[in-house]
């Protein structure tokens, strides 16, 4: 086991030495350093989970050793030993940044717990540190926690449940990344060093489905010349995603709540049980609520399977972001393809918006691999983008062509759309570039649901 390193400072030796003690019973590494000016030399060369450090030292004190902890490593935790009854100056520590205080003379049971609980909470910054550095990689936007209020909320009850052993029901169109959020609650729980398994439940007959969650033992069907455990044994203790749970065969559904509920597998062709010890979390685009009124997903493994149900938004409801996903993936193809181009000018990235994106960030991304490639200049423009989303009209024909067989209201519900959005949702600004007065701008938003 990986051992944190925590900073122990004290210019007391017999009172550094009883700390050191009192914590190495727990799974740390620990480095004592004598002053606060030997402390910060130490902070500057290393990262530290949990610092534990005095506040009356000669020299450099505690608050400088806090200061120059969280200049190093905002994620480290510091725990601040003050005198008793100075209240006031530990109020003023946790402000500055410490994440605990204990008074002295120290009450060693009541430190170990307070260290024991900062390691914890670094732990889970870290992960989620990584999860943001996943998202980053997978959607293009830096900080996408803080881009969309949509986005925000689901990552926020990712981390609110990851430590739990719920069950999740992850829903969303194809392509707005329900297998990356499934890994982040799995990287970020108690799970993360045990395995991830996901198995597409679409497409595969009940004997094979069936085959690949519970396994079979040889000669169970035609084919079966040896035991074979399931993907519920082979993710034992760690997460095990079934991606379109809804596409599950009536008769699987029904041995699959049997495992959720008794927690063991029986495989195809065996009468032994087996116990599993695995976090079901399931993914779906389809809508389950009424596929359970049709009668085609049974209720019970409907409610056992959504304890907790994350939707996922899809890219048109969070518009604001494709500029920002274009701008990631244009610099990413670039370096993939050794291909030289520096933006996108306006007309381009406004049909980019326009669109509706029915596969969502994926469609995206492979649109601008696909602009980056076929691109001649070091602009894309409209002539790059791809046909589905914006064909240029024959040159002897009329620019405005392109609008016959549209009603007029959608078409001017599409033009206030896009003027909203181009205006950042000022609704002066667009009045005034669509020459409407603000209050018959105001009147048709309201007409139009906008």
């Amino acid at each position: 086991m990986t051992k944190d390193p925590i900073l122990v400072v004290d210019d007391d030796d017999a009172l550094r030495e009883s700390l050191v003690a009192a914590l190495e019973v727990l799974p740390v590494e620990i480095t004592a350093a004598a002053s606060g000016a030997e402390a910060v030399t130490l902070l500057g060369e290393r990262r530290y989970a949990v610092v534990v450090t005095d506040l009356v030292m000669k020299g450099t004190d505690g608050f400088s050793v806090l200061a120059a902890a969280k200049q190093n490593y905002p994620n480290g935790r510091v725990v601040m030993l003050t005198g008793h009854g100075s209240r006031d100056v530990a109020v003023q520590a946790m402000e500055k940044g410490a994440t605990y205080y204990v008074e002295k003379p120290v009450d060693l049971a009541d430190l170990r717990a307070k260290v024991k609980k900062s390691l914890e909470d670094h732990k889970k910054d870290v992960a989620y540190d990584d999860l943001r550095g996943q998202l980053e990689r997978s959607f293009g936007i830096e900080g996408i926690v803080g881009q969309d209020p949509k986005m925000q909320r689901v990552l926020a009850l990712v981390r609110q449940i990851a430590s739990t052993a719920a069950s999740v029901l992850i829903l969303g169109a194809s392509g707005t990344g329900k297998e990356l959020v499934a890994r982040a609650i799995h990287n970020l729980s108690p799970r993360s060093k045990r395995p991830f398994v996901a198995i597409n439940c679409g497409g595969m007959s009940e004997g094979t489905i069936e085959s690949e969650l519970f396994g079979h033992v040889k000669g169970a069907f035609t084919g079966a010349v040896a035991d074979r455990e399931g993907k519920f044994e082979y993710a034992a203790g760690g997460t095990l995603l079934l991606d379109e749970v809804g596409e599950m065969p009536m008769a699987t559904q029904v041995k699959l709540l049997r495992v959720l509920e008794e927690r063991a597998v029986v495989r195809l062709g065996d009468n032994r049980t087996r116990p599993v010890d695995v976090r079901v979390l399931a993914a779906t685009n389809a809508d389950l609520a009424a596929r359970v009124k049709d009668g085609t997903f049974r209720q019970d493994l409907y409610f056992r399977l959504k304890v907790v149900t994350i939707d996922l938004p899809a890219l048109r409801e969070r518009r604001s972001d494709i500029k920002l996903l274009v701008e990631h993936f244009l610099k990413h193809f670039c370096t993939v393809h050794g291909k030289d181009v520096e933006s996108i000018d306006r007309e381009a990235l406004v049909a980019l918006v326009q669109y509706d994106w029915p596969g969502n960030v994926r469609e995206l991304r492979n649109a601008v691999e696909s602009m980056v490639v076929r691109s001649k200049g070091n602009i894309l423009t409209r002539a790059d983008l791809p046909p589905e989303i914006w064909a240029p009209l024959p040159t002897d024909q009329d620019g405005w062509q392109f609008l016959a067989g549209r009603t007029w209201q959608d078409v001017e519900r599409n033009h206030i759309r896009v003027t909203l959005e181009l205006t950042s949702g000022n609704r002066q600004k667009a009045a005034r570039a669509m020459g409407l007065s603000e209050r018959t701008l105001y009147r048709k938003i309201r007409e139009y649901g906008l």
